[in-house]
């Protein structure tokens, strides 16, 4: 087993990218552009058998702020992963722009938009430990300094002295604080997280979302998070946008949403009357 931080040389950085990345070129528009994530008119299509195409996003308009954290919240097939996966340069997209700060990144590759990603099932390397894991993506950094991050990062998410451990003697949940550990080691300008807690139990998932909510803000982590549980997205970010069948229905706070949701549609998704209830926040 590879076990040694050092090893983080060779890394490819899926999971986000160095310091610093570079941003394009080209500014968009004459208007002062928001600062953070902003997408107009995002459309992801895709060809389905015998060539019909289907609108996965159809003309999204999003703007998350640096240091602030939007979840997307709908059931399967609403486009939420699709649009998450636009973002990060994953698919290909069919109309609209992608930008950081005001610039484009739509044409920018992958590992060089700065973004951070985390999945499902944290898909960690089962040949390195803890501390290998962390390292990926950490290739350029001084030996001492990428030591030094992985044991500071390894702290921030509550596994202090957890570098050694094989990656195979983790339970789910420290698991996933690894693969979140190892996306904000980077520290990426936009941090894209992908149902991280839905492989988890309730119990397990509510004690990590708290943790979460808690981990970005301290860190002042930018962040779009998707999630198909509402209790989850409320817990962990500062707005919840809701979204149904590609289109982005209603964007606002928790609390917000929960007094108007603003329709029947969006009512639905959220599984309430729009009259309110106690804050998972508050408890």
């Amino acid at each position: 087993m590879t076990d040694d931080v050092d090893d983080a040389d060779d890394a490819d950085m899926t999971d986000g990218a160095a310091d610093g990345a570079d941003g394009p070129s080209g500014a968009l528009g004459d208007e002062p552009a928001p600062e953070g994530l902003s997408l107009r008119g995002l459309r992801v299509v895709y060809r389905a058998a015998g060539g019909a195409s289907v609108t996965a996003v159809d003309g999204v308009d999003l703007d998350v702020a640096r240091g602030e954290t939007v979840a997307l919240l709908g059931a399967s097939g609403c486009g939420k992963s699709s649009l998450l996966r636009a973002v990060a340069g994953l698919e290909d997209l069919a109309g609209g722009t992608v930008a950081w700060d005001g610039r484009d990144v739509a044409r920018v590759p992958v590992h060089r938009r700065g973004f951070g990603l985390m999945f499902q099932d944290g898909q960690l390397f089962p040949f390195r430990d803890v501390a290998g894991n962390v390292a990926y993506g950490l290739a350029g950094l001084p030996r001492r300094e990428r030591r030094a991050r992985v044991e500071r990062v390894l702290d921030v998410v509550g596994l202090r002295g957890y570098g050694p451990r094989e990656v195979t003697t983790l339970s789910g949940g420290q698991a996933q604080r690894v693969a979140l550990a190892r996306s904000l080691a980077p520290r990426p300008r936009l941090l894209l997280l992908d149902e991280p807690l839905s492989a988890l139990d309730r119990a397990l998932r509510e004690r990590l979302a708290v943790d979460l909510r808690r981990i970005l803000t301290d860190q002042g982590t930018t962040a779009l998070y998707v999630t198909h549980d509402r209790d989850e997205a409320e817990e962990v970010a500062d707005r919840v946008g809701v979204m149904e069948a590609g289109r982005l229905l209603r964007l606002d706070a928790p609390e917000a949403l929960r007094a108007d949701p603003g329709g029947e549609a969006v009512a639905r998704l959220l599984g309430s009357s729009g009259r309110g209830r106690a804050s998972p926040r508050g408890t």
